[in-house]
C-alpha cells in the first residue's frame, strides 16, 4: 500500500463550550460525500495529568475534583482562577509550560493528519494565543475559519444541563474567541439545528475557496507565546 500523497483540508470550527461546535462536526461527517475526521482538544485533554490541572474550589464541576491552583505543577499545567464572585462568576484559563506544549503537539497532531490525506474538522475554542499557534503548525495548508455563534443567555442554559460545566465559562470565553474576530463563515447554533448548520458549512466550502485564515496568518507573522502564564481565556 502506498502513502496517498494527496493533502486534506481543515475546518475549524471555533466558539465557546456549548456552542454546538462537536455536534456540528458530527453532523457534517453523516452528510459529507468525503470523508472527514472530526478531532479537538476534547480528545487530547484526557492525556493530560489531572495534577496539573488546577480549578477554584467554588467552580468545580460534579465530575471531578481537581488541585486547587498555585501548586508548582499547576502553574505548570493548567489553572482556573476566578476574577470576580457573582452569579455566574468571573474566571479565567491560564496556561503553563507544560500544558503550552501539550496544545503545541496537538495542534501539530491536527497538521500531520492533514498532511498524510486526511480532511478533518477541529472543534475548538480558539482564542488569540491559540490561534497564532495554529498558524506556526498548520502553515501551508488549506484551513476554513468558521465561528459557531450562540446567544450567551442560550450557552448558559446548556452549561446548567451540563455536569461537566460550570455556568460562566462560555461567557468568558465569548470574550476571548471572538479577537480578532475575523472568519470566513458565521454559523449561528442558537437559531438554527445542527444539521442546518453543517449544511451551511459544507455549502460554503463547496463555493468558496478559504481566505481569512492565511491574511490572519500573514498578519500574525513572527508573533509567538514566549512568556508564561498565559491567559487563554
Amino acid at each position: 500500500m502506498t502513502a496517498n500523497p494527496e493533502v486534506g483540508e481543515i475546518i475549524i470550527l471555533n466558539g465557546t463550550s456549548c456552542a454546538g461546535k462537536t455536534s456540528i462536526a458530527q453532523a457534517m461527517q453523516k452528510i459529507s460525500a468525503k470523508p472527514y475526521l472530526s478531532t479537538g482538544h476534547d480528545d487530547f485533554l484526557p492525556m493530560f495529568p489531572l495534577k496539573y490541572v488546577g480549578l477554584d474550589k467554588s467552580i468545580q464541576p460534579e465530575i471531578h475534583v481537581w488541585p486547587t491552583p498555585g501548586s508548582p505543577m499547576t502553574r505548570e499545567g493548567y489553572e482556573v482562577i476566578v476574577s470576580e464572585v457573582g452569579n455566574p462568576p468571573k474566571f479565567n484559563l491560564f496556561c503553563g509550560p507544560v500544558a503550552w506544549r501539550s496544545l503545541q503537539g496537538m495542534h501539530a497532531a491536527f497538521a500531520a493528519l492533514a498532511r498524510s490525506g486526511n480532511n478533518v474538522i477541529i472543534a475548538d475554542v480558539v482564542s488569540e494565543p491559540l490561534l497564532m499557534d495554529y498558524f506556526e503548525a498548520l502553515k501551508g495548508l488549506n484551513v476554513y475559519l468558521v465561528y459557531v455563534q450562540c446567544p450567551v443567555e442560550e450557552l448558559e442554559n446548556r452549561e446548567r444541563a451540563h455536569k461537566n460545566r460550570t455556568v460562566g465559562g462560555a461567557r468568558m470565553q465569548l470574550q476571548a474567541v471572538t479577537v480578532p474576530g475575523e472568519f470566513d463563515l458565521v454559523v449561528d447554533s442558537g437559531k438554527h439545528d445542527v444539521q442546518a448548520c453543517a449544511k451551511q458549512i459544507f455549502d460554503f466550502v463547496g463555493a468558496n475557496q478559504p481566505k481569512v485564515f492565511g491574511q490572519l496568518a500573514a498578519r500574525y507573522a513572527g508573533k509567538k507565546i514566549e512568556t508564561f502564564p498565559v491567559r487563554i481565556w
